[in-house]
């Protein structure tokens, strides 16, 4: 066990390293990471610490329609796989990431792998992500060149690829867990098309998540969750919910987001191997009224074989 708490300790050690380099106001790539109201089920999008966690190999696809009705509003799709190894120690997964803001286009394609040992009546999970960002800026469909002026007056198209990795640690038990996580530990500053790479606290988007599960009655649970985005700059967001499970099959849940915007969820789990869900998101407040809300689609499967016998999960 001291060997573990060992582990733990300099694991965390790591981050705190790397605010003593130099920061960066400008960073490239998504200014925050990417929204999504069901992020309990798209664990592997927000922490690398998840892989492996469903004791099983699980895949899942999600969509997003954010702000639907506004010109230019990001449009993301996600896919994820993660298993754990037959040692139970280890875990690794893919995630890959596309999101369309106006004429730009990001992909994320990272590896994760998760070191994971029992920790009281729980499982710490330790986990590392390592790929890049390819960016895609497609200027020349917002502008043309009239014959006979310079070409320097007018854009065009842009593409870069920006390495990264990231970081995380998953604590859960059958009822309960808690998360954190810097999913990109480095930005990037382009100037005068000279790449600079940025690695600072500053620019870090630090995410903290946790859950529990309470039993109602014989078929009725009630698991409330959150989800901290916070910054250096003190800017913050947080979603704060909850869901209802009835029977072991049919969620329904509502979460309020820190600006005005709420979510409302319905997800089914149609057998031990499927799952399917359903956020929308809508504004209130002086947001009201500004777009249609924001769509997401989530679907999950899973293959059945298991390491450690743990069924149902609820995270």
């Amino acid at each position: 066990m001291t060997r573990y708490i060992n582990i733990v300790f300099l694991f965390f050690l790591l981050v705190p390293l790397f605010g003593l380099s130099q920061t960066s106001n400008l960073k490239v790539g998504q200014p925050y990471e990417p929204i999504y109201s069901q992020y309990w089920v798209n664990g592997l999008a927000i922490n690398p610490a998840y892989t492996g966690s469903r004791e099983c190999f699980s895949n899942t696809i999600l969509y997003r329609n954010q702000w639907m009705g506004f010109d230019g509003a990001p449009v993301t799709q996600t896919l994820s796989s993660h298993a754990p190894f037959k040692d139970e120690k280890n875990a690794a997964g893919i995630f890959i990431f596309h999101e369309k803001i106006g004429v730009t286009d990001y992909y994320d394609v990272y590896g994760n792998y998760a070191f994971r040992f029992q920790l009281g009546a729980g499982r710490l999970s330790l986990g590392l992500r390592v790929g890049a960002t390819f960016f895609q800026g497609n200027y020349s469909e917002i502008s043309s060149n009239p014959e006979g002026l310079p070409d320097e007056l007018f854009l065009v198209n842009e593409s870069e690829i920006f390495p990264n990795f990231g970081v995380g640690a998953y604590y859960y038990t059958s009822k309960f867990f808690i998360g954190f996580s810097v999913p990109k530990l480095l930005s990037y500053e382009v100037k005068n098309s000279q790449k600079k790479m940025n690695i600072g606290p500053g620019n870090y988007d630090f995410l903290f998540t946790s859950g529990v599960l309470v039993n109602v009655f014989t078929n009725v649970k009630w698991r409330p969750s959150f989800l901290l985005r916070y910054r250096m700059d003190n800017t913050f967001q947080i979603d704060a919910g909850f869901n209802f499970i009835l029977f072991d099959a049919i969620w329904a849940g509502y979460s309020y987001r820190y600006n005005d915007e709420h979510s409302v969820m319905l997800e089914y789990q149609a057998t031990d191997q499927i799952r399917a869900g359903v956020a929308y998101d809508f504004a209130s407040g002086d947001l009201a009224g500004q777009h249609d809300g924001s769509l997401e689609l989530i679907l999950r499967y899973e293959f059945k074989y298991r390491i450690r016998a743990v069924s149902p999960r609820y995270f």
